[in-house]
């Protein structure tokens, strides 16, 4: 049986085939897999594409403004943001291509098209009330994102309305590019055909070399191998299919070389390291150990004198900053320079100078100011500062001196005072900010933190021994306060404990002491820099008494210093700081009872809804539409480490506490005066609670307040404090025992002032002993509140002594109040009357005539005149002369027609009450002559009320 691939041509093969393999069928299980292998190298070489990083980002950019035109051809505006968005983020991706190749001008037409696509659909109202809640939300949002996003190509976008045909819709890919692309193409498939081949040679020779019978190696290398030379087997392929003489060797492929394969390097073992006695003599070679040696740090038979290691100094400080430099193995040489200083007995101020640029080395090691110190580098810089330290300690006739030039300095001569340029402040100061910079970067929850946090006291040593040193060599006052403020940034804000227990406390008296010093440096010394020393050093200073309680100390300190008049010209971390006294300020005012003086410190901070940011406590994830990526990094590194963070939660209930404490009295002594709000974030909690269709228990912070609230409308105090502070927050409170009694007592006391506002109008008089039960309040208490009460003119009443009441005096009611009352009663006694003629069956004929045996009373409206009846016109008398001709519910006879309306302005001169001089009440009361309703086709006629009548 002939195989399905033996056809047509190569008969002679076939014959030749056959006998060489015995009459046996040639195996031909291979060729599928060349065909499906040649297959898929075509099917690479046609798919396959390599582009340039500029062609990858200007289409993306491409496909981002086709998404915004076809959305703005079907004007669906959440399609327009997301384009938008994606447009945005394509640019920021493609800066480094930009940079080169400049902004697209597709782009910029895109964008420009964009704002005005955007104010005509916002300038359209009618288009705009038609669009959905989304598309709306969209809208609104695309406005804004559209206008920030342009304002930094405003002049291309005017360049663009100048002469916008120079301006593409899309960007135009550039034909070299592509042809560069194409070429890239082929070199990659030739690359990826020529390994696949190598792939299949090698899986052929493990298939030969299992014992499967055909060709030799010789003869398969020579057939799959190809060459640059000559033709490729593809061009050789045969139109209808594979044949059998595709695979049979040929004549000339044995004139092919035969590649040589490149072998590879043995691997080279490890060496074994072993503690038996067998291995004894053997040393062990780390993995880390280099085996060439390291270029030594001098040439061998150099004398090492001070000039050759200045020199060595020098060279290596120039390769500080560069890049691509090794920086962690400068630092290595700057320490081996140490150590070869010593061994040469050089002198002190020589290795004082190495052990000084090895810590200028370290600070090096990290390429990026805004980016942390790593730990193992941290823990070097510490042992190198104890190291100097201790060196400068021991000899105190080396000094170093900020900003001497290098030839200035004496290393040598002992005959004059030993100097080194330098300033081991700056070290210090440097090693601080590092080392807040390391906390701010750490988990805060994590066991990391709480380890670095420990160097804090090594840290705070490390000052104490430079202040020490400064203080000996008698420096300049700018560098004693300079180092004087980095003591008290380390202590103000740590609670003094033995102060709080009643002992003596050493915290007070340290941060006056520290304090006073930089208060006392006179204006003749004065610079920029020691004017915002002194108001950080004031601002901690205040912070430290309010953190202990001691309010009037911190409030006098605050009022005389005036820094809140200047504060707004100072630096960012020093307005940071004054906003954390303030927070702490208010927090203290509430802790002692100054419920008025704690809302208005803290009103500013919480009102701006930016407490977080203003604090530097974190960012609110809520405004991050309102920052770039490059204000959100700078913001980042203004934060403060977790360990200094006030509580904003603790601060927010404290300040709402606060705002329940003065809104809720003064909401039920102004209750037609809604307008006067003395915090809009209390009622806009209130609000927010009155919105919630199902009221359950308090959980979370603010519904406790605002039950809390609601209870205290109703006067009810105990319920009020059981829920305010059934919260656990206060036990974060310092002493949190006193502020829940100081609270539960406020309570009381603002209950008491909401019930005397809400009810005082349903007494004549009242005993305090009634006050007192209610409110859980002595008397003299209660004394003290009233009268206060009457003093302000919050409440009209006085006391009686003898009777020892509270008189309550009602309030004279305006004319209007008045008038109104008695137009009330005056219509309840004529519905009680009607109603009790309907009850008696009283029968009404067709002209509104009642029974004649009903009479009204005569003096149901107070009337003089007891003949004066209740004559109406309109068919309720009882007197059949003065009856009425129609039926009282007569539309062309209703009193409240256009025509005859008191409230008329055309006819107020006449009648009504809008009349100035003859029209409503005269001084006399009642109704004048011409008053009242003076039509005379119905309703109250001139003499229907005369003077009399009252």
């Amino acid at each position: 049986m002939s195989s399905r691939f033996f056809t047509q041509a190569g008969d002679s093969s076939d014959e030749s085939s056959s006998s060489e393999s015995g009459g046996e069928e040639v195996p031909v299980s291979r060729a599928p897999i060349r065909q499906y292998a040649s297959i898929l190298e075509e099917s690479d070489d046609e798919k396959r594409v390599v582009r340039s990083s500029k062609d990858k980002r200007f289409s993306e950019i491409n496909e981002a403004i086709k998404a915004i035109r076809n959305a703005k051809k079907i004007k669906d505006i959440s399609k327009v943001f997301e384009g938008f968005n994606s447009l945005c983020s394509t640019y920021t991706k493609s800066q480094n291509v930009i940079a080169k190749n400049g902004t697209p001008k597709a782009f910029i037409r895109c964008v420009a098209d964009l704002e005005k696509f955007v104010l005509a659909v916002w300038e359209d109202k009618e288009q705009r009330s038609k669009l959905n809640k989304i598309n709306s939300k969209a809208l609104g949002a695309l406005k804004q994102n559209v206008r920030k996003f342009n304002k930094a190509f405003e002049t291309d976008i005017e360049e663009y309305r100048k002469n916008p045909d120079n301006y593409e819709e899309v960007i135009e890919e550039d034909e070299s590019d592509n042809d560069d692309d194409i070429e890239t193409a082929k070199d990659s498939a030739k690359q990826a055909k020529k390994s696949r081949t190598s792939s299949s040679r090698a899986f052929d020779e493990d298939d030969e070399e299992a014992g499967g019978d055909g060709m030799s190696d010789d003869d398969s290398d020579d057939m799959w191998d190809e060459s640059d030379d000559s033709s490729s087997s593809d061009d050789e392929m045969p139109a209808i299919g594979y044949t059998a003489a595709y695979f049979l060797k040929k004549k000339d492929d044995d004139k092919k070389e035969r590649p040589e394969r490149k072998k590879k390097a043995p691997k080279q073992q490890q060496p074994r390291t072993s503690t038996s006695k067998e291995d004894e003599g053997w040393t062990t070679v780390s993995g880390v150990e280099k085996v060439a040696k390291e270029k030594p740090l001098f040439e061998e038979g150099t004398e090492i004198t001070v000039d050759v290691v200045n020199q060595k100094i020098a060279e290596l400080s120039s390769i500080r900053g560069r890049r691509g430099a090794n920086r962690k193995k400068n630092i290595e040489t700057f320490e081996l320079l140490t150590e070869t200083c010593y061994k040469e007995n050089l002198g002190i101020p020589v290795v004082a100078k190495c052990l000084y640029y090895t810590c200028l080395a370290i600070f090096d090691y990290n390429p990026s100011m805004s980016a942390c110190m790593v730990v193992d580098i941290w823990v070097q810089l510490l042992v190198t500062l104890d190291k100097l330290l201790t060196l400068l300690e021991g000899h105190r006739e080396v000094h170093f001196v900020e900003g001497l030039p290098d030839e200035e300095e004496n290393l040598e001569n002992l005959e004059k005072p030993l100097t080194v340029a330098g300033s081991i402040l700056v070290i210090m100061e440097r090693a601080d900010d590092e080392f807040t910079k390391l906390l701010r970067n750490l988990d805060p929850h994590g066991t990391e933190y709480v380890q670095r946090l420990s160097d804090e006291a090594k840290l705070c040593v490390v000052i104490l021994r430079i202040k020490a040193e400064l203080a000996t060599r008698k420096a300049s006052n700018n560098e004693m306060c300079r180092i004087y403020l980095r003591e008290i940034e380390h202590l103000y804000y740590k609670v003094d404990y033995s102060a709080e227990k009643g002992g003596a406390g050493n915290s007070k008296a340290k941060m006056d002491e520290l304090c006073k010093f930089i208060y006392r440096i006179e204006s003749s010394d004065h610079s920029g820099d020691l004017d915002r020393i002194r108001t950080r050093a004031m601002l901690c200073h205040i912070y430290h008494h309010a953190l202990h309680n001691r309010w009037s100390e911190a409030r006098d300190l605050m009022l005389m210093s005036h820094l809140q008049h200047g504060i707004s010209h100072a630096d960012i971390p020093t307005k940071i700081l004054h906003n954390r006294t303030m927070v702490q300020l208010g927090l203290c005012a509430f802790r002692n009872g100054y419920i008025q003086h704690a809302h208005t410190t803290l009103n500013e901070i919480q009102s701006s809804q930016k407490s977080k940011e203003l604090l530097a406590q974190g960012l609110s994830t809520q405004r991050m539409s309102e920052r770039n990526l490059e204000q959100e990094k700078i913001e980042k590194q203004r934060q403060i480490p977790f360990h200094m963070h006030i509580n904003l939660e603790l601060l927010e209930y404290s300040y709402l506490t606060c705002a329940m404490l003065l809104e809720v009295p003064h909401m039920a002594a102004h209750q037609f005066e809604q307008r006067r709000k003395l915090s809009r974030t209390f009622h806009q909690q209130l609000r927010n609670a009155d919105k919630n269709p199902l009221i359950g228990p308090p959980d979370s912070m603010r519904e406790h307040l605002v039950a809390s609230a609601k209870a205290m409308m109703k006067a009810d105090w105990k319920t009020c404090a059981d829920t305010l502070l059934a919260h656990k927050i206060w036990n974060l409170m310092p002493n949190a025992e006193d502020v829940k009694a100081m609270l539960k007592q406020k309570i009381k006391e603002e209950s008491l002032r909401t019930y005397m506002f809400t009810y005082s109008a349903c007494y004549d008089s009242i005993s305090p002993m009634v006050l007192s039960r209610m409110f859980d309040l002595s008397n003299k208490q209660i004394h003290a509140l009233i009268s206060k009460m009457i003093l302000n003119d919050e409440l009209k009443a006085s006391w009686d002594k003898p009777t020892d009441l509270l008189i309550l005096h009602r309030a004279e009611s305006s004319k209007l109040q008045s008038l109104a009352k008695q137009t009330a009663d005056k219509l309840t006694h004529v519905m009680d009357n009607t109603e009790k003629m309907l009850g008696q069956g009283t029968t009404f004929t067709s002209r509104g005539n009642a029974a004649a045996s009903l009479t009204w009373p005569n003096n149901i409206f107070g009337a003089g005149n007891g003949s004066l009846q209740m004559g109406f016109p309109i068919g309720m008398s009882g007197d059949s002369n003065r009856g009425g001709h129609r039926n009282y519910q007569d539309r062309n006879r209703n009193y409240q027609d256009r025509n005859r309306n008191y409230q008329d302005r055309n006819n107020a001169g006449n009648g009504g009450y809008s009349g100035r001089n003859r029209g409503g009440y005269n001084n006399s009361g009642g109704y004048n002559n011409s008053g009242g309703y003076n039509n005379s086709r119905g309703g109250y006629n001139n003499n229907q009320y005369s003077s009399r009548a009252y």
